[in-house]
């Protein structure tokens, strides 16, 4: 089948294989709490961002968990060290961060996933952030899908455009697009639910379920419907699109096109 793998780090075997690993999983769960447990907590700082840097670098989502704000479990507020914890948790470059005994058994469950949104929200302001090349190595700059993707993201930049839009099959456009962490909105239309599913995890990607299209003119006129419709965009704006030619055909991202809505 075509379901999607994350390996849960947790073990200091699991340090010493993670390229393997790496190979074989789609992302990474760093729990942060069973490594703890496993060798020396000084040492999980470290790794944690050693591990999210080598996710990031091959293109593999990375997510941090485990006693992200576990004084939340029985107070309304956190403490100061778990909330730069969560704010670091982004700055490493984490693609999603999750909460585990704070809202499966805690007594404050609502309270610690808006606190938690709050977080990462005000981080992710952070002018840290807004660097959208330097730091993300391509894997492999010949191959068509990264060059383009890489160059939407500078495009973007230099058009001052506030949106990339991503028109996906698979879901690979979008998580390329994610990786290079653009300032820009990342806006993925797909035809598939199951490609619209796996989307919401990405960092930075809102997708959009729309009808299935069979030309390039078709899904010009489906950007335009949707965005206008949906209110990401006003007639004359300016968007880059980053797709695959022919339409409908998973892996393809060979296509670049500066777009002004209309």
């Amino acid at each position: 089948g075509d379901a999607e793998v994350v390996a849960k780090i947790e073990h200091p075997q699991a340090l010493e294989h993670l390229d393997d690993i790496l190979d074989a999983c789609d992302g990474i769960m760093v729990a942060r709490g069973d490594l703890g447990v496993e060798m020396p907590p000084e040492r999980v700082p470290a790794i944690q961002k050693s591990l999210i840097t080598r996710a990031n670098q091959r293109g593999k989502l990375a997510i941090v968990a485990t006693q992200m704000l576990e004084s939340m479990r029985r107070n309304p507020r956190p403490t100061r060290a778990e909330a730069s914890d969560v704010a670091n948790a982004v700055f490493d470059g984490a693609d999603a961060l999750m909460l585990s005994g704070e809202t499966a058994n805690g007594e404050y469950p609502v309270e610690a996933a808006q606190m938690m949104a709050r977080i990462i929200t005000e981080a992710e302001k952070s002018p840290a952030l807004m660097n959208p090349t330097s730091n993300r190595p391509l894997q492999d700059p010949a191959l068509f899908p990264n060059a383009v993707c890489n160059a939407a993201v500078v495009a973007a930049r230099d058009i001052d455009a506030r949106l990339i839009v991503a028109f996906t099959e698979s879901g690979s456009t979008a998580r390329l697009l994610s990786d290079y962490r653009p300032q820009a909105r990342i806006v993925a239309l797909t035809p598939h639910l199951r490609t619209y599913n796996r989307l919401n995890v990405l960092w930075g990607v809102e997708p959009i379920k729309v009808p299935k299209v069979r030309s390039t003119d078709a899904m010009l006129r489906q950007v335009n419907q949707t965005l206008l419709q949906l209110g990401y965009a006003r007639p004359g704006d300016g968007v880059v699109i980053a797709s695959g030619v022919p339409i409908g055909q998973p892996g393809s991202t060979n296509l670049l096109k500066l777009h002004r809505v209309a």
